[in-house]
């Protein structure tokens, strides 16, 4: 290497431009003069200051580490690839049930969990000749049933349906009611609600919504899930003539998981109580049977304008839901006129409202009533 070096050195000499002027001083470049040339500068022919030549490959090594980390990279992103990223940990539809008729379309909107990621989604009918579907979009083809399915691609676990239903004709619900009213939950409880109407072969669909979803929420199929501590208003309302119903759900105590872990705790311990109960011993005074109180009718009673939800005709959280435009009481002295749809909730005595609030079928307060007894 050193006689190479040499041999250079006398075929070329290597000098710095001295020169302050010229561009060739100012970038410190080394120049290579053949040795028969004069040693002056080949831009501004100033006289050469002497220098030992460059190294030949001296960027090599920083060459080697970039390219190292270059691939380094290449190999990190191709195993990510391979791996496929993040996954699906959760896939829902925005509907459950649907009812619509022949040659109507429905569009199904998918949630996807966790949300940046994208999947493919792969799109199934149970019966194409009822209803076929293409990138959510359903259209109805013969009367009947079917079940449409969206699927992740490669990964046939992660599933949710909807059931369709194709109609000639609608038939409209005459009364939309909920089992459950009202309802008391845990923090952390669930409860499945049901919903009763006539006529039995409505082909409505119904949709459910919370006033506070940070206190309870509902599913598209009406499943609760207590959140926190407060009392909301849970409402199912169908979708053509507007019927619609609300359940007071109220959560209340602790957490339900440390709940059931204190009952089953009792359950543990052995009780000093006996497995039976003795026979009671006669005694000498009569016992005074008193006369049975009557006892208030807990329910839905049918008021004709309006069905009344609660202990019938006494409640201090009893439910008046119009069923037609009727005023709200008789003795109500400003004669306030309710529509259909709407509801109030408060006390009532003998059947007659003393104080309640008065919400409307979109369920927003219209006002409060005062009456009094």
């Amino acid at each position: 290497m050193a006689t190479s070096r040499n041999k250079d050195r006398i075929r070329y000499r290597y000098g710095i431009c001295l020169n302050d002027n010229c561009e060739k001083c100012k970038s410190k470049e080394v120049q290579e003069i053949p040795a028969r040339k004069d040693f002056v500068c080949t831009e501004c022919g100033k006289p050469l200051r002497e220098c030992p030549p460059p190294k030949k490959g001296g960027n090599m090594k920083l060459i080697g580490i970039i390219a190292g980390v270059v691939v380094l990279l290449a190999i990190i992103v191709g195993i990510f690839a391979l791996s496929g990223g993040p996954k699906v940990e959760k896939l829902t539809l925005d509907k459950s049930k649907v009812t619509f008729k022949l040659e109507q379309t429905d569009r199904l909107t998918v949630t996807v969990e966790p949300k940046e990621v994208q999947p493919e989604l792969i799109w199934k009918s149970s019966d194409e000749n009822v209803v076929t579907v293409n990138n959510g979009v359903v259209t109805a083809k013969a009367p009947g049933k079917a079940i449409v399915t969206v699927v992740v691609k490669d990964n046939e676990e992660m599933t949710a349906s909807c059931e369709y239903t194709v109609i000639e004709e609608d038939i409209n619900m005459e009364t939309l009611d909920i089992v459950e009213d009202p309802i008391v939950l845990r923090p952390g409880g669930h409860q499945q609600l049901t919903v009763k109407f006539t006529p039995e072969n409505q082909n409505e669909n119904i949709s459910w919504s919370s006033s506070d979803e940070s206190i309870v929420k509902v599913s598209p199929k009406g499943k609760l899930e207590a959140l926190k501590v407060g009392q909301v208003n849970v409402i199912v309302k169908s979708d053509r003539t507007g019927l619609a119903d609300t359940a007071v759900v109220s959560v209340e105590g602790p957490y339900e998981q440390e709940n059931a872990k204190e009952a089953d705790a009792k359950s543990q311990v052995p009780t000093s109580q006996p497995t039976s109960k003795p026979a009671s011993q006669p005694t000498s005074k009569p016992v005074v049977q008193s006369s049975p109180k009557p006892v208030a009718s807990f329910g839905s009673r049918d008021l004709g304008y309006a069905t009344f939800k609660g202990s019938w005709p006494n409640d201090v959280s009893g439910r008046m839901i119009f069923k037609t435009s009727h005023v709200i009481d008789s003795r109500d002295p400003k004669k306030r006129v309710a529509s259909a749809g709407d509801y109030v909730i408060g006390e009532w005595s003998d059947g007659h409202l003393v104080q309640g609030i008065w919400y409307g079928s979109d369920n927003q307060v219209k006002g409060s009533v005062i009456i009094g007894k």
